[in-house]
């Protein structure tokens, strides 16, 4: 699992532990960024972001311009699947706030990329402008049901 964070999962921590699942750690920004370049096509770039930690263990290191940077590798995935607030039927999609960090990337880096929207609406109800992935990084699509939004922890004040 390639991930930048990955919560308060006990079920995750134990196969961990237990050596059944590997974990590479990435920063967010890189992560972001790896995903980015695999959807632009884009096969490695240098970031500063990790030199000198154990996010560099084993990685290609480079002295540019008098600072030391690490090499990361893009991804790409077989399948992307991603949740988009608004869709149309050629698979334009419109995400809202958060949603709109990782999936119009992990949209762009999918081979195959499966969109679930809240609302599907008939080509040409999008505004052009409003719209973040261009339907030509989708290949299916399809209106959810039933969306519950689950809070991992949940955290109150008095």
């Amino acid at each position: 699992m390639i991930s930048s964070y990955v919560g308060e999962n006990a079920e995750f921590e134990r196969q961990v532990l237990a050596g059944e699942l590997e974990i590479e750690l990435n920063p967010q920004g890189t992560l972001a960024e790896r995903i980015r370049a695999g959807g632009a096509g884009i096969p490695a770039f240098f970031t500063a972001t990790g030199y000198g930690t154990e996010v560099a263990n084993g990685k290609e290191t480079r002295q540019i311009d008098g600072r030391m940077y690490v090499l990361e590798t893009a991804l790409t995935a077989d399948f992307a699947i991603v949740k988009a607030w608004k869709g149309d039927t050629a698979g334009n999609l419109v995400f809202r706030k958060t949603a709109r960090n990782f999936n119009p990337l992990m949209a762009m880096a999918g081979r195959i990329t499966i969109a679930e929207v809240e609302e599907l609406v008939p080509l040409g109800s999008l505004e052009p402008d409003q719209i973040h992935t261009p339907g030509i990084f989708v290949q299916r699509i399809f209106q959810g049901e039933q969306y519950e939004k689950r809070i991992e922890q949940r955290t109150i004040r008095r």
